[in-house]
Order: C-alpha cells, then structure tokens, then sequence
C-alpha cells in the first residue's frame, strides 16, 4: 500500500529545565493521500538515543495533541521516542453525545486507529533506527478508546497500553498486553468497559475528566508520570 504525503517540518531545540540535556521536538504535517487527509503530530526525542522505544500519544476530544508535554517531554528525555497525534481536525463532525455513543463515536476510533497504523508505517520509512515493533500507546478519554480499539485489533503491534480515563471501548485484557487505567473522580465508564481483572486501575485524587493532561496542574501531573514511569520499567 503506498502513501504519498508532504512533510511540513519546524524544527524546534530547548532545554527542559528538569533535565540537563536538550531535547528535540518536531512539529510535523503528514498527509495520507488515500484518505485524503493531514495528520498533525508532535515528535519529542533524545537524538543521542539509539534504537529507541516509541511512545504514541493520542489526545482527548477538544484537547489538542500539545497538551500532553508533562509526559511527552519526561518520556523523552528518559529515552523514548514520542509521537503525540492530533487526530480530530477543524474540518471534522462534531464529536457525538447523543444515542448509542458506542455505535456513534466508533467510526472516530476506527479513523484513529488508521491514523495510527499511517504514522507507524511512515515512521519505518523515515526513521530506521526506531524500535516500532510494539509500540507504548497512551490515549485520554477519546485518544483511550482509540488506544484500546487499537491494542484490541493489532495487540502483536503494542507493548503497553496506558488510559487517561477512556470510558467506552472494552479494555481487551485477554490480548497479553499490559494495561494501566488512570480513573477521574467525575466520570465513570460504560458498563463492561474495565474488567474486574487483568487492568491496574489508578485513581488519582480530586483529578476531573479533563485534569489528565496539561491542564491538571503540578500535583496532578507528577502523580500521572510517576505511575506511568513505574509501569513502563
């Protein structure tokens, strides 16, 4: 299947001031030509890492792919190789909150999980070094259920898979995959979605819905990280 796109690259050099070495983050504009449409990421990494792991972040509805630098930037700086997705674009229908919302939102997910699969296939193209053969996916609430739809139907493809409270795709425990479930305090999932066993699920406290990426402040950040620093060892 070939893919033509165009690269639309800002290069951007800064040192986080948590760590004592430079990271490069990349503002890049992928166009999968089949579906005619423009897939924006962020590329966070460590240039000097060899070979390493890749982290795809996928972002909640109504938050951009931008605000998940706590964890972008910690992980990178840690070695892995992040790529944060905007997946819902100016242009897109707005997100459905009426009716079957499974049935609804799961052509998103669906669009998700092939945006995925595009930046992962691009990514072998272009960057050889790269560890791609299981990916770390991380998702918040929609960019979750993506994450879980993904690790659902590609499992051979994932290493971990980490939720920012998603709430309606079925955690698919039986796959082999790890999986780690950050629950907020004021929402909860559908029924079915997080199983009794196989899911270590964190609840972080006073953490809302929309507290799970940069908005959460200091405190609510640090206990995300730390937890997911722990897992991914």
């Amino acid at each position: 299947m070939k893919f033509n796109f165009k690269l639309l690259i800002l290069s951007i050099f800064l040192i986080i001031s948590s760590f004592s070495y430079a990271l490069e983050i990349k503002n890049i504009q992928l166009f999968d030509s089949k579906r005619n449409r423009a897939i924006p990421v962020v590329i966070y990494q460590d240039e000097k890492e060899e070979k390493p792991p890749v982290v795809i972040i996928n972002h909640g509805y109504g938050v951009k792919n931008t605000e998940y630098s706590f964890i972008a930037n910690a992980l990178a700086a840690r070695g892995y190789f992040v790529v944060s997705i905007q997946h819902d674009l100016e242009t897109d229908k707005p997100l459905s909150r009426t009716g079957n919302l499974f049935e609804r939102r799961k052509p998103l997910w669906e669009r998700g999980v092939q945006n995925i699969l595009f930046i992962i296939t691009e990514l072998k193209k272009t960057n050889p070094n790269l560890n791609l053969d299981k990916v770390i996916l991380i998702g918040h609430s929609n960019g979750g259920d993506i994450s879980m739809m993904f690790t659902d139907k590609y499992s051979g493809k994932v290493r971990k898979a980490i939720s920012l409270d998603s709430l309606r795709y079925p955690f698919p425990s039986d796959k082999g995959v790890q999986i780690l479930h950050f629950s907020a305090n004021d929402t909860k999932s559908d029924p079915g979605v997080v199983p009794d066993k196989g899911v270590e699920t964190i609840i972080i406290k006073g953490a809302k819905h929309i507290d799970l990426c940069d908005r959460g402040g200091p405190r609510i950040n640090e206990e995300i990280l730390k937890s997911i620093i722990q897992f991914l060892k």
